[in-house]
């Protein structure tokens, strides 16, 4: 808090306080998909290949591995299921 001015000083109510600097998000955030995974029920995030030809990732209890790929004509949805299959 800032001191107040001494007596017969003129205080400025308009300028605001300096602010500490906000943790600002990343400019471009890691593309991913979120998956849910059947084999052990439960869930991560899988992220863009550098290639940016397809997402890749695994369970992260049993390890399976998961590949989804990027094509024309793809979708809009983030959030998938992998099955047993």
């Amino acid at each position: 808090m800032e001191p107040s001015p001494p007596r017969g000083q003129q205080f400025d109510a308009t300028s605001e306080p300096a602010s500490p600097p906000s943790a600002s998000p990343k400019a471009n955030p890691r593309p991913f998909l979120g998956i849910q995974f059947s084999c052990c029920r439960t869930y991560a995030r899988v992220y863009r290949s550098e290639l940016r030809t397809c997402y890749e990732g695994h369970c992260p209890r049993c390890g399976r591995i998961v590949r989804v790929p990027i094509g024309p004509g793809g979708t809009g949805k983030r959030f998938f299921t992998a099955g047993d299959g």
